[in-house]
């Protein structure tokens, strides 16, 4: 089982997209600012902390596409820690793998535009062009249903044709 976080912040950088042999993926960096009532001085702190997002694939594609930078966003995702090594000296950065990332509506208002997946079964049935090709031998027309573009409708692919004219009419 995996632990999930949901974070509320601002993007603080613009949301860069690259492409990687397992698809695009979206960067930004997201300061989450916490406050909370020091005991000691009974003074109201808040400390901001900075973390990288990635996300991936299509939602990254989205990401890139929807989130600019001074957004207010809300981000679901995974913790992830990794180090390397920067002038002999050993880094260790805090990232979040997002699942889920949205602008924060309790500061402003957003439109959502649904992205297009492809050709659907229902899509394709409602645009659906009757094309009308003759069979080899020249004497039997069948007729398929398509889009237009090369789709085949998954479960009218054998819809009957017109009749054949009688020859002897």
């Amino acid at each position: 089982m995996q632990s999930t976080v949901t974070l509320v912040g601002n993007v603080v950088t613009d949301v860069t997209l690259r492409q990687t042999s397992a698809g695009p993926v979206a960067g930004f960096r997201l300061a989450a600012t916490n406050g909370y009532t020091d005991r000691r001085t009974s003074q109201w702190v808040e400390r901001t902390t900075y973390l990288n997002v990635s996300a991936w694939r299509s939602l990254g594609e989205h990401v890139a596409g929807s989130v600019h930078k001074g957004q207010p966003v809300v981000v679901v995702g995974r913790m992830r820690q990794r180090e390397y090594e920067k002038d002999g000296h050993t880094v260790q950065v805090v990232e979040v793998d997002a699942d889920l990332v949205g602008h924060d509506l309790t500061r402003g208002t957003a439109s959502f535009v649904r992205a297009r997946r492809g050709p659907q079964t229902a899509d394709l049935a409602r645009e659906a062009v009757v094309a009308t090709e003759l069979s080899g031998d020249g004497d039997t027309r069948s007729t398929y249903v398509t889009d237009g573009s090369g789709w085949a409708v998954p479960g009218l692919a054998a819809v009957a044709g017109p009749p054949a004219a009688d020859p002897a009419a």
